[in-house]
């Protein structure tokens, strides 16, 4: 910079962030997995005198390793009784910025916050209508996830996270054919009108080679605005430039019809997938099986993946049936990639990983 200060951007690797000495900068720290190591190798690269580790984020959810960070509790838990301290994370005692007895200074802004101070850029209104009111107060108002609400574990889904250009030699995000000739299963979430055009979400995953090998999603993609003959195209698109094998299309409304009776015609082994209560939670389980099995990869950077799975709550119908569903009633919502994930995932059966019965395969 043209003060003489260097920016070194790290990756969330704790084997390689711990290269320099300087002040440290930790962008979306409720959103990594492994936190705790991570935050012990790369908060050394701060040690000397004057320099300084900050740490912002917008907030995940309470099972998050650094949420216990965030609470005191981590550091109440290594004091003796006589010194412990009650940490008031609260917005109402946080808004202005607090220094706590762990010689951190903590602060919560919420975007309300952000425009009575003179931000002018954000129209809050505009922002409401584009999320449900569970997704504003996460990502706008810095409301945790509680835990039980999620059907996914946030720890879990972290813990999936990798750095693709490390982990994936065969991946090439930026080639014509990403993945080669290998093959690629696609999901696709068509929701309905909205008032603001119609919008989709598509999912790509590559399937594992062996029973019980790990799926990988390589590439997501939300579209708005667009009538269902584009986002037909759209997912043509992506069967010239991946290996397509499998394409699961939810039809649940006009839109998501319209799309598949369109990619049928050049795609015709594709799978239409009516949203209800059994399909729903087949889709769930199937997930939550891959998920805790360790078998499931995404790249660090897709983070609105993991919010995405984090809408997905357990709900109970008025019959007394338990499904799963996120809100998407209120236009865009980020639930749409988790449910394009799952309708790729869910080409390999309830029960496939273990076919020969012996249960345990590595793929390499």
């Amino acid at each position: 910079m043209s003060n003489g200060a260097e920016l070194h951007f790290l990756g969330t690797s704790a084997a390689t962030a711990q290269s320099y000495t300087g002040h440290l900068k930790f962008d979306e720290f409720f959103w990594v997995s492994n936190f705790v190591e991570l935050r012990k190798v790369a908060g050394a690269m701060a040690t000397l005198e004057g320099l300084t580790r900050t740490y912002f984020s917008t907030p995940s959810g309470e099972t998050h390793e650094a949420y216990q960070f965030w609470t005191g509790d981590r550091w109440n838990s290594e004091q003796p009784r006589s010194k412990r301290s009650e940490f008031d994370v609260s917005h109402a005692h946080l808004k202005g910025g607090v220094l706590f007895p762990d010689e951190t200074w903590r602060q919560i802004v919420t975007i309300e916050d952000a425009v009575a101070n003179g931000w002018r850029y954000t129209n809050i209104g505009v922002i409401r209508s584009e999320n449900t009111e569970s997704e504003f107060r996460n990502l706008y108002m810095c409301e945790f996830v509680r835990d039980g609400e999620a059907a996914f574990s946030l720890s879990a889904l972290t813990g999936c996270g990798v750095d693709g250009y490390d982990e994936w030699p065969d991946w090439k995000p930026f080639a014509a054919r990403p993945m080669g000739v290998r093959e690629v299963w696609l999901g696709y979430d068509a929701n309905g009108s909205s008032g603001k055009g119609d919008c989709g979400a598509l999912s790509v995953c590559v399937p594992p080679l062996v029973a019980g090998g790990r799926f990988r999603t390589v590439e997501t993609v939300r579209v708005q605005g667009m009538e269902f003959e584009q986002q037909a195209a759209l997912i043509e698109e992506y069967t010239q430039k991946y290996n397509v094998k499998h394409i699961g299309i939810d039809v649940t409304g006009g839109n998501g019809e319209g799309v598949y009776q369109i990619v049928k015609k050049f795609f015709p082994m594709a799978v239409p997938y009516n949203f209800n209560i059994a399909s729903k939670r087949a889709l769930v389980m199937k997930m939550l099986q891959v998920v805790r099995a360790g078998r499931w990869e995404y790249d660090r950077s897709e983070r609105d993946l993991i919010q995405a799975f984090a809408s997905v709550r357990k709900i109970q119908t008025p019959g007394g049936y338990i499904t799963y569903d996120t809100d998407r009633s209120r236009g865009v919502s980020h639930g749409d990639l988790a449910w394009a994930t799952m309708l790729a995932v869910i080409n390999e059966p309830i029960g496939a990983e273990r076919e020969d019965n012996r249960g345990f395969a590595m793929e390499f």
